[in-house]
């Protein structure tokens, strides 16, 4: 079985406790480009942006486990100028390891938080003159002001309008038969994720202030599942319909 996975710490951290043989299995890509990866391939695996499910209702979906936010701890933070005032923004430059579901959620949030229609721009760099969502590792090694996680946490505003967790991937195949062969290993490896926790940590190539931060905030991120999680994707999918960006809700295919 292949794996395509992102590449930031929390996909990174499901590959920390895989055996030697199956880490060279895995494909570390650009968020947006997974799920298209994953298409092409028979007998793989993809850690994809949950809202990808919107263009690809086909793909059977793991309920055992992901990326799930449950409090400020993440994958994206927001930075704004420092004059700059959330109720009044009109551009988010958005910046790093970008997938559509950010640029979904941004304009879905400013509507629902602030009654504001806000431009969505892709930028490649970081500047202070717009307010910025920055995405995946760059939060943890770019130079201030845009790092050491000091930003606006965007799971916890998506929290805030879900009132359910923030699932930000998911485990998903093509077939129904890859995502139980996949749910048996994740089964086996959950002690061994749990255990691998502070070992994890201690690899990183990071400050030791920072570590202490990861460590600290840790626990926000959720792994292994629960019924809350499988709320909140049910959740998530649903906002764009309600907001008229799909037509219908989609069908989930859990396994």
């Amino acid at each position: 079985m292949k794996y395509l996975f992102p590449d930031n710490l929390f996909a990174r951290f499901f590959a920390f406790s895989f055996s030697e043989e199956e880490k060279k299995q895995i494909s570390f890509l650009p968020s947006a480009q997974i799920t298209a990866a994953l298409e092409k391939e028979t007998d793989a695996i993809g850690l994809i942006p949950t809202l990808d499910l919107l263009k690809h209702e086909e793909l059977f979906i793991s309920k055992l486990g992901g990326v799930s936010f449950e409090s400020e701890f993440c994958n994206s933070y927001f930075y704004y100028p420092s004059k700059g005032n959330q109720e009044k923004v009109t551009e988010i430059a958005l910046s790093g390891d970008v997938s559509s579901l950010e640029a979904i959620l941004c304009k879905i949030l400013f509507a629902e938080l602030y009654d504001q229609e806000v431009k969505i721009l892709l930028k490649t760099n970081q500047d202070t003159e717009t307010p910025l969502l920055l995405v995946g590792d760059t939060n943890l090694t770019n130079v201030p002001p845009y790092a050491g996680l000091n930003g606006i946490s965007f799971a916890d505003e998506v929290i805030e309008i879900l009132s359910a967790p923030f699932v930000n991937y998911i485990f998903a195949a093509k077939g129904k038969e890859t995502v139980i062969e996949f749910n048996n290993k994740f089964t086996l490896l959950i002690p061994k994720y749990y255990e691998s926790i502070l070992p994890f940590i201690s690899s990183l190539d990071f400050s030791d202030e920072l570590k202490e931060k990861i460590k600290q905030e840790f626990s926000s991120f959720v792994f292994e599942f629960d019924s809350m999680d499988i709320d909140g994707i049910a959740q998530l999918t649903r906002l764009p319909y309600y907001h008229g960006i799909i037509k219908e809700i989609i069908d989930i295919k859990f396994v």
